[in-house]
C-alpha cells in the first residue's frame, strides 16, 4: 500500500472583544454555529481553534484538510475567518504596494468609516446595474430589424396612414409566409420521429447522426430562433436549419449516385470495365489454353479456376453489401434519403424566404426577427420603447446618488490623509529623516464626480500620491535642511516616495504610517483588507487584528533610526494594549517582529531564536526554536550586535541595550 506522509499546523486562539464578536459574524456568514467558540464545560472562554493537515500519497497527490474547532471546512473559508486575526507586515510587499494606486487608498481607507465605504460600494453597485440595465435595453431597440422606409429616428415618431397600410400589409404577407413554414416544419417532424424509430429498431442503426441532429434542431427552433436559447446566432435560426438540412439531403444523394457506381463496378455484368466481367474474362481465355483433361496444362491450371470461383464468391459477397439487402448500403442511404419532405419543396420555400427578405432590404436570417419588429409596431407594444424612460431616469438618479457618496469619501480621504502627512512627518525626524515631510496628495479619476469611476479595484473616484520631500528653509541668505514653518520661506525637493525612497527610507515611512494609522500598512499585505467580502459584511465594528507579524521593518536601518524603530514597536504594542476601548482593553494586538537587529531584540518582552542545525545522517538542515532570556539572551543580543568579535565588549553593548528598553517601557 502506498505510504502517506502528513503535515499539519495548528493554532488556538483565545478570543476577547472585539474581535469574539466579529469572529462570531463571519463564522455566522459561512454558515456556522457561533456556539462552537465556547467551551461545553467552563462556558467562559471562548477559543478558536484553527488547523490544517496537508497530506501527500506517494503518486505526489496533495490534500487538504482544515477545519475550525474540530469543524471540517474549505480552505477559503479558513482564510476568510483567520486573515482579519492575523497581520502580517512585509516591508518588501508594502514598498511595492506603494506603487499601486490601488494600495495607497487602501492605506487612506483604514481611517474611513467602514460603513461611509459600504455604502458608497453598494451605491457604486446599484449604479452599475442601473447603467447595465438601460444599455440592454437600448441594445434591444437597436437590434430590432426594420425596413429603411419604417425606420424610426426618435421615440417619439409617429408613423402616417399611408405608413400603417403598408405595415398591415407587410405583417399579413409575413404571418401567411410564417403560417406555411410551420407546416412545413411540422411535416419534417413527422418524418423525424419515423425516423428515430427506425434507428431504435435497427441494431446496427440505419439513421444518419447528422440528419437527426439536424431535424432535432428543427424540433426545437421557432420561428424567431431557438425556443431554449437567447442565442442570436444566425446558426440556430430555422432559414440556417433549412439550409443546412438540404446540403446534408444532397450530400447523401451524392453518396447514393457513388454507391451505385460502386456496384455497378463490381458485379455489373452490363458494364464492360466491372470486375465481375474481368474475371469472366479471365476464365474463356484461360479455358482456352486447355480443354481437355488429358493435357498436362488442364491439371496446372485446375488450382487457378478454384481460385477464381473464391474470387467469384468474394465478388458476390461484396456486391451484396452494397446492394442486396435491407442491411446494405444502398438500402441504408436510401432510407435515409427518403425523409417523406419533397426536396423541391424546400428549394421553394428557401428561394421564397430569399425573395421576401430582398423586397424588405434585409438578411434572410433576419426576416422572422424583422416580422416580430413590424408587428410590435403594428399593436403599439414595443416594449424596449416604453421601458427606456424609467430606465434612463433610475440611471440618473442612481448616478447621483453614486457621486454623492463620492464626494463624501473623498472629503473623508482628505481628512485622513491631511491628519497622517503631519503625524508622520512629526515622526520621521526621530527615524533619522531629518528636514523629511510626507505629503498626501489626492486628485482625481479622469471623469470625475460626473462620471465617476466603477471599477472593482477601488471605490470612490480619487487617485493618492505619496510625495517625499527635502525641505530647504532660507534664513535670509542661509539654507538648512528642515520643516518650514508658517514665516520661513523654503522650497522643496523630491517626489513620488516609491521612486525617490531608498529601500531604508521607505522602510521607516511604512513604520510610521503604522504607528499613525494602525492597521494601514498592513492592509496592503492583508488580502482581506477591504476586500469585496470585507466591504459587504454588515459588522461596522473595526476589529483590530490580534497579532501584527512585522517581518524585517528595519531592514536597511540602522544606528540612532534602528533604535528609533524599535522603540515605535514597543510603544506600538503597548497603545494597543492600553486602548481606551473598554471592550478592546481585554485584549490588544500582540507585535511579532521578525529582525536581526539588537535594539529591536532588547526591547521585547519575549527573545525566541531561529536557527538552522548541523546533521550528519540527512541532506535538510533541522530548525531548532528556543526563548533566551537573562544571560542566554544578553549573550544572543551581544552576539547579534558585533558577531564574534569583541564577546566582552559586545555583552556590555549588550547589557546597555537592554537596560535603556526597560527604561523606555517604564517611562
Amino acid at each position: 500500500s502506498k505510504q502517506k506522509k502528513f503535515s499539519s499546523v495548528e493554532m488556538t486562539v483565545n478570543l476577547h472583544e472585539p474581535q469574539l464578536t466579529a469572529v462570531s459574524n463571519n463564522l455566522q456568514r459561512f454558515g456556522i454555529d457561533p456556539s462552537i467558540l465556547f467551551n461545553k464545560k467552563t462556558r467562559v472562554c471562548c477559543q478558536l481553534h484553527l488547523k490544517r493537515v496537508l497530506s501527500s500519497s506517494n503518486s505526489g497527490r496533495l490534500k487538504s484538510v482544515c477545519r475550525i474547532n474540530g469543524k471540517h471546512i474549505s480552505l477559503k473559508t479558513l482564510r476568510q475567518i483567520a486573515s482579519p486575526l492575523f497581520t502580517r507586515v512585509d516591508v518588501g510587499v508594502a514598498s511595492s504596494a506603494l506603487g499601486r494606486p490601488a494600495s495607497r487608498l487602501t492605506i487612506l481607507d483604514m481611517g474611513v468609516p467602514d460603513s461611509l465605504k459600504r455604502t458608497c460600494s453598494q451605491l457604486r453597485d446599484r449604479y452599475k446595474e442601473a447603467r447595465k440595465h438601460t444599455e440592454r435595453i437600448m441594445h434591444d431597440l437597436e437590434s430590432r430589424i426594420l425596413p429603411s422606409s419604417l425606420k424610426r429616428n426618435s421615440i417619439h415618431v409617429v408613423f402616417d396612414e399611408e405608413q400603417m397600410k403598408l405595415l398591415e400589409h407587410w405583417v399579413d404577407e409575413l404571418d401567411s409566409f410564417e403560417s406555411r413554414i410551420s407546416m412545413f416544419q411540422h411535416a419534417m417532424l413527422a418524418q423525424y420521429n419515423e425516423l428515430l424509430s427506425s434507428e431504435s429498431n435497427s441494431k446496427d442503426g440505419t439513421a444518419s447522426s447528422s440528419i437527426v441532429k439536424t431535424l432535432q434542431k428543427l424540433q426545437e427552433t421557432a420561428w424567431g430562433g431557438l425556443q431554449r436559447s437567447d442565442s442570436s446566432s444566425y446558426d440556430d435560426s430555422m432559414f440556417a436549419i433549412f439550409i443546412d438540412f438540404r446540403e446534408k439531403i444532397r450530400a447523401v444523394e451524392a453518396q447514393l449516385v457513388s454507391a451505385h457506381s460502386a456496384y455497378e463496378s463490381l458485379a455489373s455484368l452490363s458494364a464492360s470495365n466491372s470486375a465481375l466481367v474481368a474475371l469472366e474474362n479471365t476464365r474463356k481465355l484461360l479455358y482456352s489454353i486447355a480443354r481437355d483433361e488429358n493435357d498436362r496444362l488442364f491439371h496446372r491450371l485446375e488450382k487457378t479456376h478454384e481460385l477464381l470461383n473464391d474470387a467469384e464468391t468474394s465478388l458476390s459477397d461484396c456486391a451484396r453489401s452494397i446492394d442486396g439487402n435491407s442491411n446494405s448500403l444502398m438500402s441504408t442511404l436510401e432510407k435515409i434519403a427518403f425523409t417523406g419532405v419533397s426536396t423541391e419543396e424546400l428549394d421553394t420555400i428557401i428561394a421564397d424566404w430569399n425573395s421576401l427578405s430582398r423586397k424588405h432590404g434585409i438578411s434572410a436570417y433576419s426576416l422572422p426577427n424583422c416580422h416580430m419588429s413590424l408587428r410590435q409596431e403594428l399593436d403599439g407594444n414595443v416594449e424596449a420603447l416604453q421601458l427606456l424612460p424609467k430606465a434612463k431616469e433610475d440611471e440618473r438618479i442612481a448616478l447621483e446618488e453614486y457621486s454623492d457618496v463620492c464626494k463624501e469619501l473623498s472629503d473623508a480621504r482628505k481628512k485622513v490623509a491631511f491628519n497622517l502627512s503631519q503625524s508622520v512627518t512629526k515622526i520621521l525626524p526621530s527615524l533619522g529623516l531629518d528636514g523629511s515631510v510626507l505629503q498626501i496628495q489626492l486628485s482625481f479619476r479622469p471623469g470625475g464626480f460626473k462620471e465617476p469611476y466603477c471599477g472593482s479595484e477601488n471605490i470612490g473616484v480619487d487617485v493618492a500620491d505619496f510625495l517625499l520631500l527635502r525641505q530647504k528653509i532660507k534664513h535670509g541668505d542661509n539654507e538648512e535642511i528642515g520643516v518650514p514653518s508658517d514665516d520661513m520661506l523654503g522650497t522643496s525637493h523630491g517626489g513620488h516616495i516609491e521612486q525617490v525612497g531608498s529601500s531604508g527610507e521607505i522602510s521607516r515611512v511604512l513604520l510610521a504610517c503604522e504607528t499613525a494609522l494602525p492597521g494601514s500598512i498592513g492592509a496592503t499585505c492583508n488580502s482581506f483588507a477591504n476586500s469585496a467580502e470585507n466591504l459587504a459584511s454588515q459588522v461596522d465594528l473595526k476589529m483590530p487584528p490580534i497579532s501584527i507579524i512585522y517581518d524585517e521593518i528595519d531592514a536597511h536601518v540602522g544606528g540612532r533610526a534602528a533604535v528609533t524603530v524599535a522603540k515605535l514597536l514597543a510603544d506600538q504594542s503597548q497603545s494597543c494594549c492600553q486602548s481606551t476601548n473598554a471592550r478592546a482593553s481585554k485584549s490588544g494586538s500582540q507585535v511579532i517582529a521578525i529582525t536581526h537587529s539588537a535594539s529591536l531584540a532588547a526591547i521585547a518582552d519575549r527573545h525566541i531564536v531561529v536557527e538552522r542545525g548541523v546533521s550528519g545522517r540527512s541532506s535538510s538542515l533541522p530548525i531548532r526554536i528556543h526563548v533566551v532570556d537573562g544571560p542566554s539572551r544578553r549573550k544572543e543580543i551581544a552576539r547579534m550586535a558585533s558577531g564574534d568579535l569583541a564577546s566582552g565588549e559586545a555583552e556590555t553593548f549588550a547589557d546597555a541595550l537592554i537596560r535603556d528598553a526597560l527604561l523606555h517601557k517604564e517611562t
